[in-house]
């Protein structure tokens, strides 16, 4: 089944009365309830009490009460809770293919597209889903990230020469082809790192000019894009899962499109609350020309191959899934 996701979320009527609550379950997220992501939590649960005629009850654990982000994965199959935020690309190893995947999206700029395309890949790929040892219920899709920068913007990829940039680990090796020094620090340490002159700049998406307050530390944002691709966010206990009663196994398999939507569509709507708030602090923002954001994501493609191959050699679609997904890069 081919997805074509849209951001129309109207709530599905409820139908029949509503009956005694028969099944209590737990909701464990490392996010708070205010967080983009915590909110369209909240609103999930929600729905599935309400479209399960109050049969279901949700309680939710939030702010990492029961759960991390590196480890959600295993401490959900081990039933630290019975439903969880998970983020298998934050583990240092296993779940390979989702955890590796999301670097294979390179050069896109469309969340939705990048959430259309990966679902199809879900869809064809059940070792995505068989790797976790989990029921995936929801999806995340990353808006991308740009370079927040100190004391001048990058105009050409010349102008990344000799600059010290806070990066994820993926992006520090298409920097260096370029002359930068990619510097890999915990986010809570970045922003006192850029205050100090330490490192020249960040790789960040608009929301962090507000929610980590860079806008105070830097002078220019510059849009050459960093995608973060899209990866499973939603689980159920593998055992909780197979106690449910079909009709309410329905209800969360109903609800995954709205989920990973709504996801996205709070983040989307953080993003340009943290541009605008960046915007009265005095940032200054500028894009960079299609021909330049293209030789810089073309720096990622060696790694990524490399990324391929070594899935190939643990029996998996690697090369397989990269020529989709760069495939579809090249169809926009």
């Amino acid at each position: 089944m081919k997805h074509a996701l849209t951001l129309a979320l109207g709530l599905a009527a409820l139908s029949g009365p509503a009956l005694a609550q028969e099944f209590s379950y737990t909701y464990a997220s490392p996010y708070t309830e205010t967080h983009p992501y915590g909110q369209a939590d909240a609103e999930w649960i929600a729905r599935i009490e309400e479209q399960t005629g109050g049969r279901v009850e949700i309680t939710p654990y939030w702010g990492g009460a029961l759960i991390s982000s590196r480890e959600g994965v295993d401490e959900l199959a081990a039933g630290v809770a019975d439903i969880s935020y998970i983020a298998p690309i934050y583990a240092r190893s296993g779940y390979d293919m989702n955890r590796l995947t999301p670097g294979m999206f390179y050069g896109y700029t469309d969340p939705q597209k990048v959430l259309n395309v990966y679902m199809d890949l879900i869809d064809e790929y059940p070792v995505f889903e068989e790797e976790l040892g989990v029921h995936v219920v929801g999806y995340n899709v990353g808006t991308p990230m740009h370079l927040l920068l100190r004391e001048a913007p990058v105009e050409s990829l010349e102008d990344l020469q000799g600059l010290r940039i806070r990066s994820a680990v993926d992006f520090v090796g298409p920097l260096a082809a370029f002359g930068a020094e990619g510097v890999t620090m915990p986010m809570t340490e970045t922003y006192p790192s850029l205050e100090r002159g330490v490192v020249d700049g960040v790789i960040a998406p608009y929301e962090a000019l507000k929610s980590l307050s860079f806008a105070e530390v830097v002078g220019y944002y510059s849009e050459l894009p960093h995608s973060r691709g899209a990866y499973a966010s939603r689980a159920v206990n593998a055992e909780v899962w197979d106690a449910m009663p079909d009709d309410i196994k329905q209800v969360f398999e109903d609800n995954v499109e709205w989920l990973s939507l709504r996801t996205l569509e709070l983040a989307q709507e953080a993003e340009e609350a943290g541009r605008a708030y960046g915007e009265e602090q005095g940032v200054v923002f500028n894009t960079l020309p299609d021909e330049v954001v293209e030789e810089y994501s073309a720096a990622f493609a060696p790694a990524i191959e490399e990324v391929a191959a070594e899935l190939d050699a643990m029996g998996k679609p690697g090369t397989e899934v990269l020529g989709t997904i760069r495939s579809a890069y090249d169809a926009e």
